[in-house]
């Protein structure tokens, strides 16, 4: 889309309300966290359209005069947020913790969790684990990916509190939901203890194949198949592929049940269909049972036979994981 005046109204731009707390007495006030813009009005939703027509027509003045537009949570606080990060990161952490401190004031949900952080690891600060839970649980508050992934490792790890990965569990998954790559894998290690949980295990393997696709080393290794590429120029089976869902279900439970299954119960393992899609390509997610979890030949071996197996049922175009 072009970065014209409709694409960046179309932007959220994240805003505060404020009432009864500032000279305007009971009237609201509303202010642009990435612009120098505020309007009030006695009436609440008023308050908000004014704001959002200045925010039009400063848009429109700086398009006009070709300035750069920030992004949503790219204006004012961030150009701050940026400086005590590369304090940060230079390790002149009192200055990093002297703007962090004040941008958590303007409800400012990372620099939140970087205080967090900060006391967590006792850099610039004394580490004090109840003030950095404090803080986690701040930014928390603002569905901060960031805080409830350090929040999740204190009670999977327990820093500072006690064991609770119930706790840890709902953290994570909050995490995942902002596309955290770290809480996805950690939260599919925990899901995928228990193979005999179906629901636990198809979700573990959403987990793993977003930490996996978002380039998580150890992902890509827990998950066989990720480096195969989808065959192409080759003869589709199309009786297969003609057939319902249903159908096309019962004929890979049936290769499952009569050339698979066998082979691997023979050594103690198993494996299970967590799920299959056949659009807009074939794919099918299994899980190693028993035996075979862990077993670094089942990861190379096994999952060959089983490709090459559900490829001569289907045809060569299809992916298949394997966890």
């Amino acid at each position: 889309m072009e970065k014209s005046l409709d694409y960046y109204l179309s932007l959220n731009y994240p805003f505060e309300i404020y009432s009864g707390e500032h000279e305007l007495g009971d009237a609201f006030l509303v202010e642009f966290f990435d612009f120098d813009i505020k309007a009030s009005s006695e009436d609440f939703t008023e308050a908000i359209e004014i704001a959002h027509t200045y925010l039009k027509e400063h848009i429109k003045r700086e398009l006009e005069a070709n300035r750069e537009i920030p992004n949503p949570n790219e204006g004012r606080r961030f150009m701050k947020h940026r400086v005590a990060l590369a304090a940060y990161k230079s390790k002149d952490f009192e200055k990093a913790y002297s703007i962090w401190i004040e941008e958590a004031k303007f409800k400012n949900d990372q620099a939140m969790a970087n205080l967090g952080l900060m006391y967590l690891k006792g850099e610039g600060v004394e580490k004090d684990y109840s003030l950095a839970k404090d803080w986690f649980e701040k930014a928390s508050s603002y569905d901060n990916d960031s805080a409830n992934f350090n929040l999740a490792l204190m009670y999977q790890t327990k820093i500072g509190v006690e064991e609770d990965i119930e706790k840890a569990k709902d953290y994570f998954r909050r995490a995942v939901r902002k596309n955290h790559t770290q809480a996805a894998f950690r939260l599919a290690l925990i899901l995928l203890q228990d193979r005999q949980n179906l629901e636990g295990v198809k979700e573990g393997f959403d987990c793993m194949l977003k930490a996996a696709q978002n380039g998580h080393a150890m992902a890509n290794i827990q998950l066989t198949g990720m480096d195969k590429p989808l065959a192409s120029n080759v003869e589709l089976n199309k009786h297969f592929r003609a057939q319902t869902i249903e159908k096309q279900l019962e004929i890979i439970n049936d290769t499952l049940d009569r050339f698979i299954r066998p082979i691997l119960l023979k050594d103690g393992g198993n494996i299970l269909l967590i799920d299959y899609a056949n659009e807009p390509e074939i794919e099918l997610r299994l899980a190693y049972q028993g035996a075979c979890v862990g077993c670094s030949i089942a990861s190379t071996g096994t999952y060959e036979m089983i490709k090459g197996t559900l490829e001569k049922v289907i045809d060569s175009r299809v992916r298949i994981y394997i966890l």
